[in-house]
């Protein structure tokens, strides 16, 4: 591999406006390749399909804690962050069996029990009072409005938190971290703070009081004799909140934008409402929102897919990569709704697959079929080329989107 093919940039905007050239040019490199980021320094991206199953897949030969891979310090935790935002790096997706086992049986207990698809009518009931209240105006910011607020209601009515909270959250939450430099960061720890200490209270507060939801849920649930510490329950509800949202805020934002570049298809399916679900498949994997996967560390060194692996080094899995790969996908470059089978992995695979991948294809498939069949004819409310993108180091989303709603 040559050095200069070390030096992508996959936080810029442009990169994020339309990344698959970048990304065909990256796959050029083989399976696994070398490369440069922010905060990281040199690492390892698989980009294949085959490679990115097999390193999500083998949790024994890539592992979630360096101490297991005879590393040091877990990379993107700075010594210079909160302890309390440091602590929030413990949450289950950065643990390995058999603590990851443990944390996963414990919330999968509450989760299920809440029945997502139980949850489609309440889904339905938020998306048209969004859309009632977007109606209201002819101009709207769609990230704002509609795609932030919609995954972000739903999930803390889910953990039982306070509607009357639902706006300062939405405030927290907004732009939280905007880009990969050292300020950016440090700019996002006052309301990570804040965050940390309001969960801490509601957390507190369902312990005193139990209240529906997925809170007094975690609270309660046992396994094996053991329940979750303080700790662990703070960083399982940031977990949940943040995932049960930003991703699916990112796939409305970005899923919207290609579906009015693609008025044919996004006609048909207002035509055809019954196939939204297969529809959004391919939304998933054509946004590809999460880019790639946290670090993981090298547990057993040796041959990997051609190449060479030392115990102890970072290897990312490059999700979006992966659900361009052209030997798996026919023609991976053409939007195709009706794309059967889709073996995408924007929800990951093996023990980390996402918890709430159902929840995420219920609301994304409630909310696109309301928002076109509510406002057919919505358009962007300025040239493409003028809508901001994050430039976060491993998502895809855009910070705004107006639209013209008739």
């Amino acid at each position: 591999m040559q050095i200069a093919e070390k030096s992508f940039d996959l936080a810029s905007a442009d990169y994020k406006r339309d990344p698959r050239d970048t990304l065909a040019r990256i796959r050029e490199g083989g399976d696994v390749v070398p490369i440069r980021l922010p905060f990281v320094g040199d690492t390892l991206l698989v980009v294949s399909h085959a490679g990115v199953n097999e390193l999500l897949k083998n949790s024994k030969r890539f592992v979630q804690q360096p101490k297991n891979a005879g590393a040091k310090q877990r990379i993107g935790i700075q010594w210079w962050m909160p302890r309390t935002v440091q602590a929030l790096g413990d949450s289950m997706i950065g643990q390995d069996d058999p603590e990851h086992r443990r944390l996963r049986g414990l919330v999968d207990q509450a989760f299920t029990r809440r029945g997502v698809e139980g949850l489609r009518d309440r889904v339905g009931e938020i998306t048209d009072r969004l859309l009632d209240r977007m109606e209201r105006e002819r101009n709207v910011d769609l990230v704002d409005a509609f795609a932030r607020r919609l995954p972000l209601i739903v999930i803390a009515e889910l953990l039982g938190l306070p509607e009357s909270d639902n706006d300062r959250l939405q405030l927290w939450t907004k732009g939280l971290i905007n880009g990969t430099s050292f300020l950016a960061i440090a700019m996002a720890m006052p309301r990570l703070l804040f965050m940390s200490g309001y969960l801490r209270k509601q957390i507190d507060a369902a312990r005193k009081a139990p209240r529906p939801g997925l809170l007094r849920e975690l609270i309660a649930a046992e396994a094996g004799g053991q329940r979750l510490n303080d700790q662990e329950l703070l960083a399982m509800v940031f977990l949940l909140f943040f995932a049960g949202h930003e991703t699916t805020t990112h796939t409305l934002s970005v899923g919207t934008l290609t579906l009015l570049k693609h008025p044919e298809l996004r006609d048909r399916l207002i035509a055809h409402p019954e196939r939204w679900p297969v529809a959004v498949e391919e939304l998933l994997r054509w946004c590809s929102t999460v880019e790639f996967s946290k670090p993981r560390y090298v547990a057993e060194g040796g041959d990997f897919l051609g190449t060479e692996l030392e115990r102890g080094q970072t290897i990312f899995a490059g999700i979006s990569a992966a659900n361009y790969d052209p030997l798996v996908f026919n023609e991976p470059g053409r939007f195709d709704i009706a794309r059967n089978p889709n073996p995408h992995l924007a929800f990951g695979t093996g023990v980390h697959f996402c918890l709430g991948h159902q929840l995420a294809r219920l609301e994304l498939s409630v909310a696109f079929e309301k928002l076109f069949a509510r406002f057919p004819n919505l358009r962007l409310g300025v040239a493409e080329d003028k809508l901001r993108w994050k430039t976060n180091l491993g998502v895809r989303g855009l910070l705004n989107m107006p639209v013209v709603l008739s």
